[in-house]
C-alpha cells in the first residue's frame, strides 16, 4: 500500500507569516491538532500542532493573534513522497518519533498528510499502528 492511498488529501495550511490564531481556527474547523506551513510554492517548510501552540503561547505569554507561527514551528518538517510504501512512512515515523508526517509529490510540494490513527484504520492489523505508537511514545531522555 502506498502513502497516497490513505493520506489525507484534503488539508488545510498556514504560512510562516500566520498567526497563532489563523492556526488554531483552522484545527477548530478541521477538528485536527496538527498544521502544516508551508512556503509560497506549497513546499513544506515546518508544522505546528496544539502542543506546541499551548506551550509556546502560555510560557511566553503571547498574544495568540499577533504571535507568528515562525516564531516557533517546528522546522524541517519530516516527509515522504505520496509513492513511498506506508512502510516507509512508518519507519520514519517511528525514527522520529512523530505522530504525524508529511505527504510530497515528486516536486516537494504538499499534497497530504498522514497520521497514527490513518495507519490503524487501514492496516488489518493494529500491530504497525501499536508499534509505532510504543516507539514514538518512549521518552526522550533529558538533562533535566
Amino acid at each position: 500500500m502506498k502513502c497516497r492511498d490513505i493520506m489525507t488529501k484534503y488539508i488545510k495550511m498556514c504560512h510562516p507569516d500566520c498567526t497563532i490564531k489563523d492556526a488554531v481556527q483552522i484545527m477548530e474547523n478541521m477538528n485536527c491538532g496538527a498544521v502544516p506551513v508551508i512556503n509560497d510554492d506549497l513546499k513544506p517548510v515546518g508544522v505546528v500542532t496544539d502542543r506546541d501552540i499551548a506551550i509556546y503561547t502560555v510560557l511566553n505569554n503571547k498574544k495568540p493573534d499577533e504571535s507568528k507561527l515562525q516564531e516557533f514551528m517546528s522546522k524541517s518538517p519530516i516527509t515522504c513522497f505520496q509513492d513511498d510504501d506506508i512502510d516507509v512512512a512508518i519507519q520514519k515515523m517511528k525514527e522520529h518519533k512523530i505522530r504525524r508526517i508529511l505527504i510530497v509529490d515528486e516536486q516537494n510540494k504538499l499534497v497530504g498528510i498522514i497520521s497514527l490513527g490513518d495507519i490503524a484504520v487501514v492496516t488489518n492489523e493494529l500491530g504497525d499502528a501499536c508499534e509505532a505508537l510504543q516507539d514514538i511514545s518512549t521518552p526522550v531522555s533529558s538533562s533535566k
